[in-house]
């Protein structure tokens, strides 16, 4: 039997088909390790450090507090889960240096956290640092070396400010450690210290929330700030992905300042606060150290 005649027109149209197919077939080929990749980076899952630090994070807040929103609705937009572990202020910071913690937020740059953290690009709230006092018995200054003779009292794994740190170094302050800050307040109170730095904000939260009526009218905070302290997002450098996640983050941080979103929540959470905070009895919620 003889083969059927070759037909020239069909062959010269195969032949780029075939051409075209093992192209197309290297093609993908060269692109499935790509492709399994992108699939690889779709959802991440992320542990946070959170404690009670009103009005930005805390159990029983709306949404967790401002931070905890922000933090929140940044990486849902960018398809990363998050969970969160509530610890100690201490623990929270400490326990993502030492590894046992992915990350946590709302806190600042020091020269040992750079060593073991990574930061957000963005910071994503500054702190106003202020000093509490006794009415009545008020510590005026002009520099932070002024405040020699003025017992301070500082919570335990707290960051005040790089001018704070050196002359609590070089011992020209006279600081108090304890290990909350609601029992700073208490030591106010009590006389046992004559200021106490927090940020202004989460200082007035706390003893609207924690004292009573009576005991907050003794204390006031000073109008002249220590210090303004950008905070941000932190991951610890041994975590795998700690890179792409901080980009992420990023990402989600600046789509919700463009689109006007990131103004009208934390507007959103300003006022459920409030309405919290009001509703909250002065009351004695914790023991003098």
């Amino acid at each position: 039997m003889h083969a059927p005649p070759s037909n020239p027109a069909l062959a010269s149209h195969c032949a780029p088909l075939d051409r075209r197919r093992r192209a197309a077939l290297a093609w993908l080929a060269l692109l499935a390790p790509a492709m399994s990749a992108a699939r690889g980076a779709g959802r991440l899952s992320l542990t946070l450090t959170s404690h009670d630090y009103p009005p930005f994070m805390g159990h029983g807040l709306p949404y967790g507090g401002l931070l905890t929103r922000l933090v929140v609705e940044s990486f849902k937009l960018v398809d990363v889960d998050l969970t969160f572990e509530h610890v100690s202020s201490n623990r929270a910071i400490t326990g993502v240096m030492r590894g046992i913690y992915d990350g946590g937020y709302g806190w600042a740059h020091s020269a040992e956290r750079d060593r073991k953290l990574l930061y957000s690009s963005n910071s994503i709230y500054i702190f106003r640092m202020v000093f509490f006092q006794r009415r009545g018995s008020e510590v005026p200054w002009k520099k932070l070396a002024d405040l020699g003779r003025a017992q301070i009292g500082t919570t335990l794994g707290n960051y005040y400010s790089d001018e704070f740190l050196a002359l609590q170094t070089a011992n020209k302050l006279r600081v108090q450690e304890a290990a909350s800050d609601l029992a700073n307040m208490r030591k106010l109170l009590l006389g046992r210290i004559d200021l106490f730095p927090m940020e202004e904000e989460a200082g007035k939260m706390l003893i609207q929330a924690n004292l009573s009526p009576a005991e907050q009218g003794q204390l006031s905070f000073q109008s002249n700030p220590i210090a303004t302290i950008p905070t941000f997002l932190v991951l610890r450098r041994t975590l795998p992905g700690a890179r792409e996640l901080i980009a992420r983050f990023d990402q989600g941080y600046r789509q919700l300042y463009d689109s006007g979103q990131l103004a009208r929540l934390l507007g959103e959470t300003r006022k459920a606060l409030l309405g919290t905070a009001q509703q909250t009895p002065g009351k004695d919620k914790g023991s003098t150290p």
